[in-house]
């Protein structure tokens, strides 16, 4: 079984997959008998760069599209451009080759991939001055990453995150991280740590995990009610019928 995942939510582009045994079983980490992860800036952005990196990641191994069986992506939240591009591929591989398809949330998957334990606050910078930000903890089973979720994901200022963060967490020390962490960390009220960019990455081997794990779990997405999580509407609207009317 090879599991291919990918994140388009923010600047920065991960895919990459994994191999499990045929059949496959439960979704194992030390069952992966190989792997390949591309991580790097989207640019000059995720529509001239996917499918490329796509192609470049199953070279890696070998392999080409018509092997893989199990598609993973990001949902979000995340830029409006990128999760319509994730999902606009997703669902084109999906329905072209009639692959199964995961879709995960991108705050979550942020502190499943988190280098720590404990009560994990990732925060993406939504701009307009705002974050989107959850809270979970964070823990190893066996070795094995897994998250519980303490508050869902949601759109706030960052004045209002030291508040969620510190009901959910319930005394327990914070760890933040993501692009919103790093922006706001002086407006955070010295909350916890703020863990370095390197440590916000979202890793395609666990996304490929979490897939699978879900896949056995509860079945695949339905490709044509598939969307993604935005959180929040579009800074790019169309405008109103009383604008087009008098720009007629």
């Amino acid at each position: 079984m090879l599991v291919l995942a990918f994140d388009t939510s923010t600047i920065r582009g991960s895919v990459g997959w994994i191999r499990l045994p045929s059949p496959a079983g439960p979704a194992d980490p030390a069952a992966v008998e190989s792997h390949a992860e591309i991580i790097a800036p989207a640019e000059p952005g995720h529509a001239e760069t996917l499918l490329d990196r796509i192609d470049s990641a199953l070279a890696l191994g070998r392999w080409t599209l018509d092997e893989v069986g199990l598609l993973a992506w990001c949902r979000g939240p995340g830029t409006f451009t990128g999760l319509r591009i994730g999902l606009a591929t997703a669902k084109g591989l999906a329905l072209a080759r009639g692959l199964p398809m995961v879709g995960l949330s991108s705050l979550e998957t942020l502190a499943l991939c988190a280098p720590a334990e404990g009560v994990m606050v990732p925060l993406m910078d939504a701009r307009r001055g705002e974050v989107w930000g959850a809270v979970y903890r964070r823990s190893l089973v066996a070795g094995v990453p897994r998250v519980e979720e303490l508050a869902a994901a949601r759109v706030l200022g960052p004045d209002e995150v030291p508040g969620l963060a510190g009901e959910a967490a319930g005394g327990d020390p914070v760890l933040l991280l993501g692009s919103g962490a790093l922006r706001y960390r002086e407006r955070l009220g010295g909350l916890g740590a703020v863990l370095p960019p390197d440590a916000a990455v979202v890793r395609p081997f666990w996304m490929a995990i979490a897939a699978w794990g879900r896949f056995e779990e509860r079945g695949a997405d339905d490709p044509a009610t598939a969307e993604p999580v935005y959180l929040r509407a579009p800074d790019a609207r169309l405008p109103d019928a009383r604008r087009r009317a008098g720009a007629a």
